[in-house]
Order: structure tokens, then C-alpha cells, then sequence
């Protein structure tokens, strides 16, 4: 590898853990080649266009924001999208499993990490980009992180990437669907910056491999002040995901990453974990948990139910387990379910039931489950065959209650 493209991939990395898709601002003035007089945006469109093999039908409205800008129209599309009771049903799921603080809010995580971990973003709705902080010319970087977002409008105009919201059974699905969009527009960044570097837009498979590894470095440090599963959940999308669009991409060109966008969409989070999986095209079991209620006191009422896919098993997983154990004991995932319930003020009931492929992977999975059960309290495990339930209850007897009746007769 020459200088030249090592200096592009060192852009495309700082791109996404230092100044660009997962952090805003504009950078240093010792930003790896950067530039005293950038491309316009229609010249960066063109690039686009030719290493995405689609032709704008128009530009996009491009705009600078500030951070907070950022913060109030990403809320803004929130709201739009999924009631507020919806987004307190999911705060509670993830603050019952550990997997935010109990005194933060989920809205306002969100903000925070719209306003100083965003560098850039393009919303279908208004068909309007936007790029965070600064002025001026764009430099190797915000050109970089521009022509990540006009991916997402080059593909807007040609398939549509409207969310559909990721609350109950559309939960996992909207992981697969975020990690296929911000996948083809990180591919398709790397594939940009090549081509601005060396004039082909043949970017070799070696090349791209060894910059889309490079990228699974990038993390949301924790210094932002995010809890680890928001940083977690930011950074998926665009490392996992663009491992599955390279690999689709590799196999059947530009052709086979629009049929992605359609017919041939990814399903769920193990898909975009395990690609073999998306070329099987191995879809989830529907679960569902019920069957609950007789466990229940009187009174009780149902607040959400949905799906949990392997990216959430994983970080469920994680604290009690490690990385490494999790992911092994979250492979093998066929298929998750949750139950949410409300006792009384402030008092919830929680049911999860998991299937898996193999006997194997259950035994395997209820090990770290139970590692995970002692860790969260009042939590009880079961496994039946290749089933595995989950309960947390205020109290212990009621979850072992609550787990028997989630397994399957």
C-alpha cells in the first residue's frame, strides 16, 4: 500500500471515531491531507454518482448546523416517528437489563448524542443534508463525511430509506434496516476516497478490506458520557454494517446492494453479524411471550412487547460475560421475545424468551444468562430444549414464576 492511501484510510478512521459520522467538528489544521479549497458539492456529487453507479435525479438542500441544531431536528423526527409513551416502554426495557443508568432518560441520551457525536446527517423526510459545525471549506474530512451523506440521498431518491420506527416487533428489523443504509454509505465513502486519491473507482477488494477493517477500530469513547450500549448501538450500524454490504457488494456489484434495498433486505442484527447468514437468507423465529398474566398480581398491565434480537442479546450479555464469551454465547440466536408489564408505580415485571439453533447454543447461551441473572437482580433463568427464558420480577419468587410460564408447553 502506497503513503497516499494510507493517508486516506487514516481520514476515513478519523472520518468515524474522531471528528466525522460519530463525532462532530471540523477537525484540526493537521488533519491528514487536508485541503485548502474542497470540491463543491455538486463535484463531490459526481464522485458519488460514479462510485455508487446510480445518477442523482437532484442535489439535495445542503446546509451547516450547530450541534444543538443537530440535537433539535433529530428529536424532532423522534417524535415524529414513535409516540413518547412508546420511547418510555424502551427506556424501561433497557434500564430493567442494565443497559442504561436507572436515573437516565432515553430522549435525552439521544440528544446528546445528536449534538456532539454526530458530524453529519441527511433526513428523508425533508430531503435535506446537513453537516455539523464549522464553516468554510469542507477539508479531506467534512468532503469525506459529505459524501457519506449524499449516499444516503442518491439511495433516498432511487429506493427510499424512510425508518419505520424500532419499538416492539420492529426492533431488530430496524437494526438490519439501519445497518444495510449506513453501510452502503460508508462503503461507498471509502470507495469515494479512493477515488479522489487515485482517479479509479475500481477500488480492489484488498484495499477496500483492509479500510473497512480499519474502520472496525472506530468507537464512541467513553468519555462522551454515553452508556456503553448507546455507544455501542451508534457504531454498529456503520462497522457491521458495512462488513455485509462489502460482502454483498463483492459478490454481485452495486446490482445485488440495490436488490438489498428491496426484495433481498436484510431481516435481523444476525444477518448483519453473520453475513453467511444473510446469503442463507436464515430468517428469525417469531417469538412470542405469553401466557403470563396467572403469574401476574391483579391489576398488572401489559406496556410493550416485541422482539430482541442477537445485537441486543449480546450487549445484554456483556457485562457479566465479557466480549468475547457474549458474542459466542449469542451466536446460534434463532429468534427472541419480550414481555413487559407494569405492577404498580414504578414496578415491572419483564419476560424474555429466546430461541436458538441448536441444544448446544441454548446450553451455551443459559451459562452466560445466568452469569447475567446474578448481576441483575431478582432475575430468574430457565432453558427447556432449545428454548431459554429469562424473568426479572420485585420479587425473586414471582420471576421464578413469571420464567416457567414464558417457556414454551
Amino acid at each position: 500500500m502506497n503513503r497516499t492511501i494510507a493517508v486516506v484510510i487514516a481520514a476515513l478512521v478519523a472520518v468515524l471515531a474522531a471528528v466525522g459520522l460519530l463525532t462532530g467538528g471540523e477537525g484540526s489544521d493537521s488533519e491528514p491531507s487536508a485541503r485548502s479549497a474542497g470540491p463543491s458539492i455538486a463535484q463531490v456529487a459526481r464522485g458519488v454518482e460514479r462510485v455508487r453507479e446510480l445518477k442523482f435525479e437532484r442535489l439535495p438542500r445542503v446546509e451547516r448546523v450547530t450541534g444543538e441544531q443537530a440535537a433539535a431536528a433529530g428529536l424532532r423526527e423522534l417524535d415524529r416517528d414513535l409516540p413518547r409513551a412508546d420511547v418510555l416502554a424502551e427506556e424501561r426495557l433497557l434500564k430493567l437489563l442494565h443497559l442504561l443508568p436507572p436515573k437516565s432518560g432515553l430522549r435525552e441520551l439521544l440528544g446528546k448524542a445528536l449534538s456532539t457525536e454526530v458530524g453529519g446527517y441527511y433526513l428523508p423526510r425533508t430531503r435535506t443534508l446537513s453537516i455539523v459545525g464549522g464553516g468554510g471549506q469542507l477539508g479531506l474530512l467534512g468532503e469525506i463525511t459529505l459524501a457519506h451523506e449524499l449516499t444516503h440521498a442518491l439511495e433516498d431518491q432511487h429506493f427510499g430509506i424512510e425508518s419505520r420506527g424500532s419499538t416492539g416487533f420492529r426492533r431488530d428489523r430496524e437494526v438490519a434496516d439501519s445497518a444495510l443504509r449506513e453501510g452502503s454509505a460508508t462503503v461507498a465513502m471509502v470507495d469515494y476516497a479512493v477515488l479522489e486519491e487515485t482517479g479509479t473507482a475500481n477500488v480492489p477488494a484488498q484495499l477496500r478490506g483492509r479500510a473497512l477493517r480499519a474502520l472496525d477500530d472506530a468507537a464512541v469513547p467513553a468519555s462522551s458520557g454515553l452508556p456503553r450500549y448507546v455507544r455501542e448501538s451508534l457504531v454498529f450500524p456503520y462497522a457491521a454494517g458495512a462488513r455485509l454490504v462489502n460482502r454483498i457488494q463483492g459478490r454481485g456489484g452495486w446490482e445485488a446492494v440495490n436488490r438489498a434495498f428491496g426484495a433481498d433486505a436484510p431481516v435481523s442484527s444476525e444477518q448483519v453479524m453473520h453475513p453467511a447468514k444473510y446469503d442463507a437468507r436464515e430468517r428469525p423465529v417469531r417469538v412470542r411471550v405469553t401466557g403470563l398474566r396467572s403469574a401476574l398480581p391483579a391489576g398488572a398491565r401489559p406496556v410493550e412487547e416485541g422482539d430482541f434480537g442477537e445485537f441486543d442479546t449480546e450487549q445484554l450479555l456483556r457485562a457479566a460475560n465479557g466480549r468475547e464469551r457474549s458474542a459466542a454465547a449469542a451466536a446460534g440466536w434463532g429468534g427472541g421475545g419480550f414481555s413487559l408489564w407494569r405492577l404498580g408505580t414504578d414496578r415491572y415485571a419483564l419476560a424474555l424468551r429466546w430461541a436458538w439453533d441448536s441444544a448446544r447454543d441454548a446450553r451455551e447461551f443459559e451459562r452466560a444468562a445466568r452469569r447475567t441473572a446474578r448481576s441483575l437482580g431478582g432475575a430468574a433463568v430457565a432453558r427447556r430444549g432449545r428454548t431459554v427464558a429469562l424473568a426479572l420480577a420485585p420479587e425473586r419468587a414471582r420471576a421464578e414464576a413469571l420464567v416457567q410460564r414464558a417457556l414454551p408447553e
